[in-house]
């Protein structure tokens, strides 16, 4: 076995196993370190030798759509988050990049490096559908902060749970049924198809089920079809028969499986179903992305830039329905809006040229390749539909396109090697840039990890002293990293004294300079300038808070939580008429929400 296939079967294993239970994002960084290392180290090997050679017109598409993507990041108000992603969602150009040079190293294995690939990517499928039967009977094995009861497997998302069955399952399938393989082989994967379909019911995404739908009627078409042709091939010999029939006895095995889980998740029938809105919240979603595209359609907000410029296209109506006291939507729930945001009208239409040249070629596998490249196709033709209701993902997307790859090397339509792609020289460079990364992403990666139990220890902490003492080490490991300086800032002022306070100012500001409009800095900021307000009684210190409030319900006038804070700044100068203002706008802004109709209250009690 090769380098390369062994390195990217640790890569696909590795992106649905990693996890950290001790870690302040059990799901987050951990993971990413095992991806980004094992994915540029898998790269490098595959990009190493020089043949076969990539085909031309996707290794184009590619190309332009990772210097758009580039020369927006460069262009807009956040180069560095741009270029290195978001340390939650890790979707910036090196992310891009890593799919396009997996994307590449897919098409450098041969039928047994693709074996190889192909049975991790079954294990894989084994190991979600084990983690998510022990969470469906048991409950979570790792306590998560969830508003839902459904399934989010080895991801911590059920829809994150759901877009990676998409592509698993169909895979575990052909393993299973492929003649081909031993029959502790086939009975092994059948079983794991089975798990994973609990998995995929009990994540309750819809977007999923819908691209396995989607993936199962185009299959069933293309085999209907090639049903009509005339049967010029040999007779089934005996052998073959009996293993199909053996075949069919282990998917009975494994059917009874998915019935008694069946039977067990059925019980949790509310739980699966369970939305926190309906169908008509992914309309308003796409409505808001619509509008910011709208004011940004050459080159869109930059990646991971929709987080920061979303507030120009919510509206009241999106505050009072959906509320962003919590959080802030940053992706457009659609891979297409997605991309688009991500590097303007013109890398969405590369990106779905791209997307399109794949799924041509998937559906052209279905009608003559063998067992495991037809399967390979349908995963990779149900994870891109269900994309389309998502958004990418960097924990998923990387197996993605390495299967995509895969499956431009075995389609029947790729041009031959001598004609296509580029020069043999010219992929050594690229195979040691990738080590280069690989090296770099194993070092980030460790210390992530390391500073993210750092603040999960600082904030499970009863002492003040060690919750400060730990946060700061988290961030004196990843200084670069902005959620870990807000751990610390509200570390610092829950101890509350006047030096904890300049502390929290200190590392909100300081997070402001890696990125200047991030806008959960800005709030604690905001809320660290109040609360030395608040201790010293300054003129001074009252006109900054309020200051700093105003400017942000300037740039961000319907979210309503901003109102409660300009609000409580105006109160605190004596400024009675200007509170009442604000508090009334943040009732109408959030009506479920009781504080700003407290301090109303409280306001006319005093009046």
């Amino acid at each position: 076995m090769r380098a390369r296939a062994t390195i990217l079967a640790a890569l696909v294993i590795g992106s649905v196993i990693a996890m950290d239970p001790g870690g302040y994002s059990p799901f987050g960084p951990a993971k990413w370190l095992v991806i980004s290392t094992t994915g540029f180290a898998g790269g490098a090997a595959a990009m190493w030798n020089g043949t076969p050679r990539l085909e031309r017109h996707t290794w184009r598409l590619w190309l332009v759509l990772v210097g758009v993507l580039l020369a927006s990041a460069l262009v807009n108000h956040d180069v560095p988050t741009a270029l290195l992603g978001q340390p939650d969602r890790h979707l910036g150009v090196i992310s891009w990049l890593l799919f396009w040079l997996l994307f590449s190293a897919g098409q450098r294995l041969n039928e047994r490096d693709r074996r190889v690939v192909t049975l991790s990517m079954s294990i894989g499928a084994g190991a979600l559908g084990v983690y998510a039967s022990i969470e469906l009977v048991a409950g979570r094995p790792i306590a998560l902060a969830a508003s839902t009861e459904r399934l989010g497997g080895t991801y911590g998302s059920a829809a994150f749970l759901g877009a990676a069955c998409c592509l698993l399952i169909p895979i575990a399938i052909g393993q299973s049924i492929c003649t081909r393989n031993a029959r502790w082989h086939r009975t092994a994967a059948a079983v794991s198809a089975a798990l994973a379909m609990v998995a995929l019911i009990g994540s309750g995404t819809r977007a999923a089920w819908l691209g396995v739908a989607v993936a199962g009627v185009i299959a069933i078409a293309v085999r209907q079809d090639r049903s009509r042709e005339p049967h010029r091939g040999p007779r089934l010999r005996i052998r073959d028969v009996l293993a199909r029939r053996r075949a069919g006895v282990v998917a009975g095995l494994a059917g009874c499986l998915v019935i008694a889980l069946a039977v067990t998740l059925a019980l949790r029938v509310d739980d699966v179903t369970q939305r926190d809105h309906g169908a008509a919240s992914r309309i308003d979603e796409w409505t808001v992305a619509v509008r910011v595209l709208a004011d940004h359609p050459v080159l869109g907000v930059g990646p991971e830039g929709y987080r920061i410029a979303s507030a120009e296209g919510i509206d009241a109506h999106y505050e009072a329905t959906y509320g962003r006291n919590a959080t802030v939507p940053d992706r457009a729930h659609s891979g297409v809006l997605d991309v688009a945001l991500a590097g303007g009208i013109g890398a969405m239409v590369i990106f779905v040229a791209l997307i399109g040249l794949v799924l041509l070629r998937a559906v052209r596998l279905l009608r003559h390749s063998d067992t495991i490249g037809r399967w390979l196709g349908i995963g990779v033709i149900a994870y891109a539909v269900q994309q389309l209701f998502l958004f990418p993902l960097a924990e998923v997307d990387p197996v993605f396109w390495l299967a995509s790859g895969m499956i431009v090397t075995v389609s029947p339509t790729t041009t031959h090697p001598g004609r296509v792609g580029r020069p043999r020289d010219s992929s050594r460079p690229v195979a040691i840039a990738s080590a280069a990364l690989a090296a770099i992403a194993l070092v980030v990666g460790v210390l992530d990890t390391a500073a993210s139990r750092l603040a999960n220890q600082s904030l499970d902490s009863a002492s003040s002293v060690d919750a400060i003492s730990a946060a700061d080490r988290a961030v004196d490991l990843r200084p670069d990293v902005i959620t870990y300086r807000l751990v610390a800032a509200g570390a610092h002022l829950r101890r509350g004294t006047l030096a904890d306070v300049d502390a929290a100012i200190d590392q909100a500001r300081h997070a402001l300079q890696w990125s200047p409009h991030d806008p959960f800095a800005l709030d604690e900021l905001g809320v660290a300038l109040l609360r030395r307000a608040i201790v010293t009684g300054t003129a001074s210190d009252e006109t900054a808070a309020l200051r700093q409030w105003q400017l942000l319900v300037e740039a961000d006038p319907h979210r309503a939580r901003w109102q409660v804070e300009l609000g409580r700044a105006s109160a605190l100068i004596g400024d009675v008429d200007g509170a009442r203002r604000a508090w009334t706008a943040a009732t109408l802004l959030d009506p479920d929400d009781a504080t700003a109709r407290e301090l109303l209250d409280s306001l006319d009690a005093h009046g």
